[in-house]
């Protein structure tokens, strides 16, 4: 298996790097005066119709999370999730977040609670087993229990076998997160210190906070963790703890094992690689239409599964092959001797007389702006009290991005605009082209969210991080 340090995903406004897992993902909150002020723009939209290989996806107001305004630049979709040995049992999830940066499917646990999907369980550290006095015939399992931390929060909860729906594909039984919602100590086994912590204190348990009933992380790779997690070494790698495993009927962190290891096959897995058919596992591409200012009130596309497997005149499916003409880079894939580029693409943004590069540089449905710390002499004014940037006029830029590391190939230049989000989030618009803002101070990371997928087809790979042989990910897009 190949080492894996994790970029996992992030809850406003950047990235955190992490021990385990896969993706880069962020999701940040508006702010702003006269809301809802200036009233709705139409809607845009591709007209994308359910066909045997997609999901359709909208950018919308959803359960609110951080602000009493519309939710801004949050991709939804509908999950069904069902009895790993019943797929007539199941229910459907509105208002997923779709996040191309983290992995995994993550749903409120109260959601799912009727399915009573069977817990995912390893076999117990005899580390553990001897903590509590104990032989290893009396406790041979323990149920898995998952810390997932973003900047402004973390999601914390057990795991669970499912079989998961999207669209009309099935997957495979897989490790689902299911999200603690239920907060009274008597009742859940609540966050470990070590996991609130990580989290900043705030542990995001219910769908308000979260802005989403859930996430459906569909990123570069296709498991959330890897090797840390398998051999359980979180300290010996300085990390968080991803992983427990919790004694049956455990109400208490105490009775948990606070370093859990668990094969890949248990970790919590990228649902698309699961599909049961082999034509749509390998890659996804997302297809959005164009928001112009001041934004729109909402943006339907859809979510393509497979990479290069259906081709037009195929009927019954969506077409997911790349064209030639496409514009492609390579995500980093070496952690030990290119960290900074792990999992991640190179941008050089050209402001001012000298280019600016950010070797931590990714495409994230899950990052609501694009959010990047301009450090050019005259650099972009911000809002009153807030990060996001306030322009007086809306900024056309440009940047080159390329294969991840300093060897800046397959170069690719970019042309986006960075508005005044203070007249944007004055609208009551929940999609916007150019809402942008400054990374959290120190940070070297370049996010191109959901603004850079509008008027696109952006293609991603899904790399096989248990495979020494699999290619390294991609991504590639065309304009619509």
């Amino acid at each position: 298996m190949n080492k894996l340090v994790a970029r996992v995903t992030a809850l406003c406004l950047f990235t955190l790097l992490c021990s385990c897992g896969g993706g880069n993902s962020t999701t940040t909150t508006i702010s702003g005066n006269g809301i809802n002020s200036l009233g709705q723009s139409p809607a845009v939209t591709i007209n994308p119709v359910q066909t045997e290989n997609n999901l359709l996806v909208t950018v919308e107001d959803g359960p609110r999370g951080f602000q009493l305004a519309p939710n801004a630049n949050i991709l939804y979709a509908t999950v069904t999730v069902c009895s790993p040995t019943d797929t007539t049992n199941c229910v459907s999830i509105d208002h997923v977040q779709v996040d191309t940066g983290s992995v995994g499917l993550r749903v409120l646990a109260s959601k799912v609670k009727k399915l009573n999907l069977p817990p995912v369980k390893v076999t117990a550290r005899p580390e553990f087993i001897t903590s509590l006095n104990k032989v290893p015939a009396d406790y041979p399992e323990v149920q898995t229990y998952e810390c997932y931390p973003f900047v402004i929060g973390g999601l914390w909860g057990s795991n669970a076998q499912a079989v998961v729906q999207l669209g009309r594909q099935f997957t495979s039984p897989i490790a689902v997160h299911l999200i603690e919602d239920e907060t009274n100590p008597a009742l859940a086994i609540q966050s470990p210190p070590d996991c609130t912590k990580k989290a900043d204190g705030k542990i995001l348990d219910g769908a308000g906070i979260l802005g989403s009933n859930g996430i459906l992380g569909v990123g570069s790779t296709n498991i959330d963790c890897g090797s840390v997690c398998l051999d359980g070494s979180y300290a010996l790698n300085g990390t968080f703890v991803q992983y427990y495993g919790c004694l049956p009927g455990a109400i208490s962190i105490g009775n948990c094992d606070t370093a859990a290891k668990v094969d890949a096959n248990l970790q919590v897995s990228n649902p698309v690689f699961a599909f049961l058919d082999s034509r749509f596992n390998n890659g996804l591409v997302l297809a959005m239409p164009a928001v112009k200012d001041p934004g729109a009130a909402t943006a339907s596309g859809e979510l393509i599964f497979g990479v290069d497997s259906i081709s037009s005149g195929t009927g019954g499916f969506s077409v997911n092959t790349v064209p030639s003409n496409t514009n492609k880079v390579l995500l980093g894939v070496d952690p030990v001797n290119n960290l900074n580029s792990y999992l991640n693409i190179t941008t050089q943004l050209f402001i001012g007389s000298s280019p600016q590069t950010f070797l931590g540089s990714y495409l994230d449905t899950g990052t609501n702006g694009l959010f990047f710390n301009d450090s050019s002499s005259v650099p972009i004014p911000k809002c009153a009290n807030s990060t996001w940037y306030c322009p007086s006029t809306t900024l056309t830029l440009n940047a080159v991005l390329s294969d991840g590391g300093s060897t800046l190939l397959n170069q690719v230049n970019v042309n986006f605009q960075v508005g005044n989000a203070e007249a944007l989030f004055s609208t009551s618009n929940t999609a916007f082209g150019d809402a942008s803002g400054a990374a959290p101070v120190g940070s070297t990371d370049f996010a191109w969210g959901m603004p850079f997928f509008y008027g696109k087809r952006v293609y991603m790979s899904i790399w096989d991080i248990t495979s020494s042989s699999s290619p390294a990910p991609w991504y590639a897009w065309t304009t619509l």
